[in-house]
């Protein structure tokens, strides 16, 4: 084999796996823009539980108070 068929072998590779590169870095972004929306939902989620717990505790305690003065 000539140099030059073991080179144009290459240059054939190289594109492919120039190729492959390119399209695994564009589904890692994807993943990573998903991951990004999923920690903002979540943080959203975790705020709001905090609250309504607050609020779930805060209504029997009032009740309480209200029967003792009452």
């Amino acid at each position: 084999m000539s140099p030059d068929a073991k080179q144009n072998g290459w240059n054939e590779w190289s594109r492919h796996v120039l190729h492959e590169l390119e399209r695994l870095n564009d589904c890692f972004e994807k993943l990573r823009e998903d991951q990004q929306k999923s920690d903002k939902r979540t943080t959203v989620l975790e705020v709001k539980s905090g609250l309504l717990g607050v609020l779930g505790g805060t209504i029997p305690v009032l009740i309480i108070l209200l029967a003792k003065v009452l």
